[in-house]
């Protein structure tokens, strides 16, 4: 089964919460800077809260938030496992 990769270019980050309202399950804001970043469980390493794996049946959810981001720092790709 298919995974879907998804990275947040954090610094450019508006915090806008769009992702977040258009995809919780994936995105959050950070109670430290306020800016989105990767749900703790979906993280490929914890130091570093710009970058997840997810499952495939939240790609819509992940393609969303992108597509709706207004700075569009949101980018995600289908990997195969």
């Amino acid at each position: 089964m298919a995974k879907i990769k998804v990275w947040i270019d954090r610094d450019e980050c508006i915090a806008d919460m769009v992702c977040v309202s258009l995809c919780g399950e994936v995105f959050e804001m950070s109670d430290e800077d306020g800016k989105s970043q990767i749900v703790a469980q979906f993280r490929v390493n914890p130091d570093n809260v710009g970058e997840g794996v997810v499952p495939e049946d939240l790609k819509d959810c992940v393609e969303s938030a992108a597509e709706s981001c207004p700075v569009n720092i949101i980018h995600y790709e289908v990997i195969e496992e």
